[in-house]
């Protein structure tokens, strides 16, 4: 169970989301390699699973834990080691100078997956994303058994950069409700907290959020401010104010405390968790009534 504290650490554990990029990105090559399905599916299954967890699984790897993870065992377990230790997993390091840098962005494109990218860069020569759009343009993909003229103008189409570059992914409500109510339950225990909450998409619960809003009161807005920014598993202050600040966790997450007036307490957590149609259906019902709900209310959440 992840808790944060407000402990100093020697050195920055790795993200979830960076370990779990490591191992998809190993069972990517070593499927280009022609590996065995049974080593790509376990590799795939352990990102997935790390994805999931609230809490650091490199810092369970450190202290023996992760294998009891389902899906984790000893083999994985000692490569999370490895990419706290000395940054990559060595066997990563290894397969990448075996493949060209290139031929692994070929199976982020629509219809190439990895058997027909390893077809293309070990029969046809073609290791750059350059030389792919040419060789596509040439109709030499079409050589290749399973590769046809659709796919090749639709491969021109996707290196032409013609399509619109798709959204930064959002995490799930799974990660950050259990991860921004472990920070909620650190503040309520600092002798400056009175009242704290989360707030946003998550308060919510929407399947996807952008960052984790906190909303506070405290005796003294700037302690409860400063003891956030300094919590164990801040890797990252985005921004800092006597009353407010955004910070970054290890694993990547994006955390937004205010610390309000008492009075202003109830109002603003209703604004802060929204959504913004709700809070402007809710301002102009109280135009009609001839009511304010708070004056000079800041930007609405996102």
């Amino acid at each position: 169970m992840w808790l944060p504290m407000i402990a100093v650490v020697a050195k920055a554990l790795p993200r979830n989301a960076a370990v779990a990029e490591q191992l998809e990105l190993l069972s990517d090559i070593l499927e280009l390699e022609g590996e065995a399905a049974y080593r790509l599916l376990a590799y795939r299954r352990a990102a997935a699973l790390v994805r999931e967890q609230s809490g650091l699984v490199a810092e369970l790897a450190l202290e023996g834990k992760a294998k009891d993870l389902p899906g984790i065992g000893k083999t994985i377990e000692g490569k999370i080691v490895e990419i706290v230790n000395e940054g990559e997993i060595r066997a990563l390091t290894k397969h990448k100078a075996l493949v060209p840098p290139d031929v692994v962005k070929f199976t982020q494109l629509p219809g190439l997956g990895p058997k027909t990218a390893r077809k293309i860069w070990q029969e046809l020569g073609v290791t750059t994303l350059t030389d792919l759009k040419a060789a596509a343009k040439a109709e030499r993909l079409r050589l290749l058994p399973g590769i046809g003229a659709k796919l090749e103008e639709r491969i021109v189409k996707e290196l032409s950069g013609r399509r619109k570059a798709p959204e930064a992914v959002r995490p799930l409500l799974g990660a950050g409700l259990p991860a921004v109510q472990a920070v909620v339950a650190v503040l309520r225990e600092h002798p400056a907290a009175l009242e704290v909450s989360e707030a946003g998409s998550v308060r919510r619960r929407k399947e996807t959020f952008r960052d984790l809003d906190i909303i506070a009161t405290a005796t003294e807005p700037g302690e409860l401010t400063e003891y956030f920014t300094k919590l164990r598993w801040v890797e990252k202050v985005a921004a800092r104010g006597e009353s407010k600040a955004t910070v970054v966790s290890n694993d990547g997450l994006r955390f937004d405390l205010r610390v309000v007036p008492s009075g202003l307490y109830g109002n603003l957590l209703q604004h802060f968790t929204g959504s913004k149609h709700h809070n402007v259906a809710l301002r102009e019902d109280a135009v009609r009534r001839g009511l304010s709900i708070v004056p000079r209310l800041p930007v609405h959440p996102g």
